[in-house]
């Protein structure tokens, strides 16, 4: 039994970690998209001084974006595999309960 109980635990950590990693992973992504706003408004009302040019700023967009592709899809995988692994872990925790009756 108490492995079981071990075994049920370690499942739901597993789970737990898994979205804790998703929520790291959406909150970079939010930070990027902060400072990528944040670069388009400072360039649209204000005059780019000379050292600093549209095209510049609109790299760095770019690969602001490049960037954020990748923590997406990074997100994406870990959200996309949540439910079957916690669906997994819930069916052998509750097998597990029903086999120690």
């Amino acid at each position: 039994m108490a492995g079981d109980v071990a075994g049920e635990l370690a499942g739901l950590r597993t789970a737990v970690d898994r979205l804790t990693q998703g929520l790291q992973l959406m909150l970079e992504t939010q930070a990027t998209q902060t400072e990528m706003l944040r670069a388009v408004l400072e360039a649209a009302s204000s005059p780019a001084p000379a050292d600093r040019e549209l095209s510049d700023l609109l790299a760095r967009i770019a690969a602001t974006l490049q960037a954020q592709g990748g923590s997406l899809q990074a997100i994406l995988k870990t959200l996309t595999s949540l439910p079957a692994d916690v669906g997994t872990a819930v069916a052998a925790s509750v097998r597990d309960g029903l086999a120690g009756l």
